[in-house]
């Protein structure tokens, strides 16, 4: 949960470049990184409820309030992690688990103070464990502090060199600072040290898209294969794919996503910008942004690309009676401006 916020944090939105002819569309959007269906929640729910159970059988089991706690804290129940965690540490006071799963919730209540209190004690429980230490790394990187969170690694490296966490922080550190070789190395010792470490392969294959390497694409993949329910994963990929010259690709990918949420507006958005941008296809574009209206009809992306759709579809009526209708609620809309004089008034 914590490097997923971290993620977010270093590498932001994936942006589109714009469409053919020096002609703006709006671009696609980025959707939060941390995508749940349904189906997850209520398989977590499910797993919850499990618990429930064999703490009703065995109420001084430690383990079982703090996996509890863990998909309480997964589902955004944070009042009910906090009670388990209590509950797991006046059992065990000590309890390093514990402890760091409650550091954990700090963390998505932003209580910087707190944090820092519950992984010094953990460290100081447990003085030869490099978990707390590389938490501690992460709260110092948050903060803005490279040159400590660089410290607190080899510190963890010291005590545990198969450690991939402490090499995957090492790395995002490197990559805040535009080190991309370091980035890299420090990313595939953690893949390498653990396979079914996602954050790490999906890091590479971003440096790679980046740099235009279209080994990007095998790393996605491969993310993907380790993680297959992790729908992030799949709107990353569609992003990559659309931008890399594999739309029809993207469009799988997004129909993925609309499977197991079909009224998403924003990977319907995207779809209809592939169909406009990468694919050509003014129709199904059209119906895509039309969709989107349906669902959002304050979209404001959606409305003018459905007016370039027109446009590029030789319809200038339409077109324009789009644009000046964004004019009208939104006189300074550049992207407007600039199709009004285009096609003329």
């Amino acid at each position: 949960m914590i490097m997923k916020k971290l993620v977010l944090v270093l590498l932001g939105g994936l942006l589109l470049a714009s469409c053919s002819e020096n002609v703006q569309v709006n671009k696609a959007k980025e959707v939060d990184n941390n995508i749940k269906t349904q189906e997850v929640v209520a398989e977590n729910q499910s797993y919850v409820d499990d618990i429930d159970k064999a703490i009703a059988e065995d109420s001084l089991n430690v383990n079982l309030y703090i996996q509890r706690a863990t998909m309480n804290l997964a589902n955004e129940q944070v009042s009910s992690a906090i009670k388990d965690i209590n509950t797991a540490l006046s059992i065990d006071r000590k309890n390093l688990d514990a402890l760091l799963v409650l550091a954990d919730i700090y963390y998505a209540l932003g209580d910087e103070d707190n944090i820092l209190l519950t992984l010094n004690k953990a460290c100081e429980y447990s003085p030869l464990d490099s978990r707390p230490i590389v938490k501690l790394s992460e709260l110092s990187f948050l903060q803005g502090n490279a040159q400590l969170a660089n410290a607190y690694i080899d510190k963890a490296l010291e005590l545990d060199r198969f450690n991939p966490r402490a090499y995957f922080m090492r790395g995002m550190i490197a990559l805040s600072a535009n080190d991309t070789v370091v980035a890299l190395k420090n990313f595939m010792t953690a893949r390498v040290q653990k396979d079914d470490f996602i954050e790490p392969k999906v890091q590479i294959a971003h440096i790679y898209a980046a740099q235009g390497d279209t080994i990007a694409k095998a790393f996605f993949e491969e993310a993907i294969a380790s993680s297959p329910e992790d729908y992030t994963l799949y709107y990353d990929y569609a992003m990559y794919l659309q931008d890399n010259g594999f739309p029809e690709t993207a469009i799988t990918y997004y129909d993925k996503l609309l499977e197991v949420m079909p009224n998403n507006p924003n990977f319907i958005y995207n779809k209809g910008y592939v169909y406009l941008v990468y694919i050509g296809d003014n129709e199904k574009a059209l119906d895509c942004f039309n969709t989107v209206l349906e669902l959002d009809p304050t979209s404001i992306n959606a409305l003018f690309n459905k007016g370039r759709t027109y446009e590029q579809m030789g319809d200038y009526i339409n077109a324009k009676k789009i644009y000046h209708q964004i004019l009208r609620n939104y006189p300074d809309y550049q992207l407007a401006v600039d199709a009004v004089n285009r096609i003329g008034e």
